[in-house]
């Protein structure tokens, strides 16, 4: 009996772990609706033992719920023109595996690039190791192709790649140096008010990436606004000094 009391004890002390101040001092009525809600399951008959416990104190409040940020909005938006585009293969670099690259697989083949292999299988997912300084694929050779929330980081020691300045549009020449003629770009970052964020991230100004990849025409853009605001055909301009907005830009070389 001791030996059980101790242990619901100890499991609801892991429920306050790693609150901070404020979330701490909304516990005790919490605690007290999880003590009622556990004494009215057990006289219902309910077998729940005290020493398994395992007290949520906060999933009643909506702000619980997913959905919504730059990954969200853009894995959504990313999703919606592989599915109208319908390429019989897509390769992807260094984009969210959980989110955009792996429900990508339900669309099409896909070839992931990262200098990390996956710890993983799965149907349609092919890796393929290789830095997006120097991919180990032929000019103007992929006709569908992402990297969503990635160049901002390359250059910056995040991930392990090496330091360096120029990362990001290095990083963005090597993308169009392998897009094929008549194919799609998928690219998302950081913009706004430009600044380096060292060892984080890159924000641009929204026009950059546009001057960047010369070679290439922006046929559309999407943003996610500071205030967590899809929109679609936006004007890049108009973003300029948004403190971390998402810029969503589909780019095309010509035929």
């Amino acid at each position: 009996m001791l030996y059980d009391f101790a242990r619901g004890c100890w499991r609801a002390l892991r429920a306050l772990r790693g609150l901070d101040t404020s979330d701490l001092l909304r516990s005790p009525p919490l605690l007290r609706d999880f003590v009622r809600d556990w004494r009215s399951f057990r006289k219902l008959g309910g077998n729940a033992p005290f020493r398994e416990i395992a007290p949520q104190l906060f999933d009643r409040s909506p702000n619980t719920q997913s959905g919504g940020g730059h990954y969200f909005y853009q894995d959504v938006w990313a999703l919606r023109k592989l599915r109208h585009f319908q390429p019989t293969e897509h390769h992807d670099v260094g984009s969210r595996l959980d989110g955009f690259v792996a429900q990508a697989t339900a669309i099409c083949p896909v070839f992931y690039w990262d200098i990390r292999a996956p710890q993983f299988q799965l149907p349609d997912f092919r890796f393929r190791q290789g830095t997006i300084l120097s991919l180990p694929v032929p000019d103007a050779s992929i006709t569908s192709l992402s990297c969503l929330h990635v160049a901002e980081h390359i250059g910056l020691g995040r991930y392990g790649d090496p330091i360096d300045p120029y990362g990001t549009e290095k990083a963005l020449r090597g993308l169009q140096r392998i897009l094929a003629k008549g194919g799609q770009l998928l690219y998302s970052m950081p913009i706004g008010r430009e600044r380096i964020e060292f060892n984080a991230q890159r924000i641009w100004e929204p026009c950059r990436p546009i001057e960047t990849l010369s070679e290439l025409r922006l046929v559309e853009f999407a943003v996610v606004t500071d205030g967590n605001e899809f929109v679609a055909d936006a004007n890049p301009e108009d973003f300029t000094n948004a403190r971390y907005a998402c810029g969503l830009y589909r780019f095309q070389r010509n035929p």
